[in-house]
């Protein structure tokens, strides 16, 4: 499906209206866990999190300098997000399930107006994929 009928299919309201997020991956490795057919996609806000994120995956610290103060990362594993839009509360990712990739990102906080965020994953034909952690409070 052409990404342009996937967003008519999954957002509520014209595409022009949805903040396209600022993604950028930092690190991009296979996974030396185990997580059979899950997908995990996890924010993280704080160095703390972040180091316990990066021993629970098994990754080498990719040793970048993070501003907490205007930076969430973002850990997916089993799926790697090419797309986001975000609208007021609900982060909407778009991507492909990947089985045994690890993706880790940095989304820029400054776009964001609400405290609350939802994750929703979807794939590249509109279908929402299941995660287990789906909602945040922004810090």
């Amino acid at each position: 499906m052409e990404r342009k009928n996937v967003y008519y299919k999954v957002l509520e309201y014209p595409v022009v209206q949805y903040i396209t997020l600022r993604q950028r991956v930092i690190h991009e490795d296979m996974l030396l866990i185990d997580l059979p057919n899950r997908i995990e996609v996890r924010l993280v806000q704080n160095n703390e999190e972040y180091q316990r994120s990066i021993r629970w995956f098994k990754v080498k610290d990719p040793g970048i300098n993070i501003n907490w103060l205007k930076d969430i990362i973002v850990f997916s594993a089993n799926y790697r997000i090419e797309d986001t839009k975000y609208r007021t509360n609900r982060i909407y990712t778009f991507g492909a399930e990947e089985k045994g990739l690890l993706q880790v990102s940095r989304i820029s906080k400054d776009l964001f107006y609400r405290s609350q965020l939802y994750f929703l994953i979807y794939n590249w034909q509109g279908d929402r994929l299941p995660i287990t952690m789906q909602v945040y409070r922004l810090e």
